[in-house]
């Protein structure tokens, strides 16, 4: 589930840039045209400026759920629909980015502290430079780093937001969730559960239990139709068969399917996934158990397949999983939260003048 719930730093963007900085990858300036606002966003008498370089980006993650990818509809007798479309969810998605910035520093947490940006550098370093466990990087080439940022649509101003975003939601999750010290030990959080809640959290409508199989396409040959033969082959097969299935076909852990030779799943809330994800998400939901959805292509900065299978919940599961079933309740809740804070942003959402010089045409050439 980690995969899913972070993909999130693919996403973020930023109203700033680090100037003058003496970071190992030092930071690229804005173009004037990039740093022109474009909507603005506010709340309790804060105001976020969305300029176009975050526009931009947050265009081309969602423009093909529009168009479908046929860019002539931009230039099309029918333009204006899908223009109206297209900002309502870039408001939408803008309006989340600063709903977690503006919750943490409501909270307390100072993001633009010299400790944030320190932060930040790392995570620019690891990303060019890869780790050895899950980030491959660009073999330290920060032009290829740049590159593919670009081939996204996102130039180094909002790369630095993406990173902002995840600091804030870390922060959100360490005030009310808890954390883990060295010298401490674990420190909890503000939120306070009852066992009782979290029965009524997963026993209730608001979660989903589910297995689910995941091949990204550019490093797995043929990934749509394997994936489409393995939705055709797990949906005959009962929950502990389907999930052997996905392990011996995909890159799946065993862990993260069956413990104690018993499927565990994944057990997620409604407020819990990304906007990149609501077709993931509402795919989960509509299952019944031993139900397998279509395929559903994502692209959180890499582009994949996953096939969902519907479980069932169960007392045994509950009692064998609690402490996961209850990370997930808590996940919920801030993301509860979370959404309420975007909803009020994004209804406050107006057009500025630098708005009216974009061409989303243009938008489809950047980088070429």
């Amino acid at each position: 589930m980690k995969r899913l719930i972070c993909f999130l730093l693919l996403f973020s963007l930023c109203a700033g840039i680090l100037t003058g900085c003496s970071a190992k990858y030092p930071a690229q300036k804005s173009t004037g045209d990039e740093s022109r606002v474009v909507m603005t966003i506010s709340l309790d008498g804060e105001k976020y400026d969305i300029k176009y370089e975050l526009y931009r980006a947050l265009f081309f993650a969602r423009h093909t759920e529009l168009d479908g990818g046929d860019a002539g509809v931009w230039a099309s007798s029918e333009s204006e629909q899908y223009v109206e479309k297209i900002n309502e969810l870039i408001a939408s998605d803008a309006a989340k980015i600063y709903a977690a910035i503006h919750i943490a520093e409501k909270l307390g947490f100072d993001l633009y502290s010299k400790e944030v940006k320190k932060q930040i550098e790392e995570y620019i370093a690891t990303s060019v430079e890869g780790n050895e466990a899950d980030i491959i990087g660009y073999g330290g080439d920060y032009d290829a780093y740049l590159a593919a940022l670009s081939d996204r649509g996102i130039n180094y101003s909002v790369q630095e937001l993406l990173f902002r975003y995840a600091i804030a939601l870390e922060k959100i999750n360490e005030y009310y969730i808890g954390t883990s010290d060295d010298a401490l030990g674990y420190i909890p959080g503000e939120y306070e559960v009852t066992d009782s809640e979290v029965r009524d959290f997963y026993f209730g409508d608001e979660s989903v239990r589910i297995l689910h199989a995941y091949m990204q396409a550019d490093v797995v040959t043929d990934a749509e139709i394997k994936m489409q033969t393995l939705a055709e082959s797990i949906s005959s097969l009962e929950p502990l068969e389907a999930a052997l299935y996905i392990i011996n076909h995909t890159a799946a852990t065993p862990t993260d399917l069956i413990i104690n030779k018993n499927v565990s799943g994944i057990v997620f809330g409604k407020y819990t996934v990304n906007s990149v994800y609501e077709e993931y998400s509402s795919a989960a939901f509509a299952l019944s158990a031993g139900e397998v959805s279509e395929l559903i292509e994502i692209n959180d900065g890499s582009r994949g397949y996953y096939v969902i299978y519907g479980l069932e919940k169960s007392e045994q599961h509950f009692e064998d999983c609690f402490e996961d079933v209850k990370a997930a309740y808590l996940d919920n809740l801030i993301g509860l939260e979370i959404q309420m804070v975007q909803t009020a942003l994004a209804e406050s959402a107006e057009l500025q003048n630098g708005y009216y010089k974009i061409s989303h045409e243009e938008i489809l050439n950047y980088g070429n």
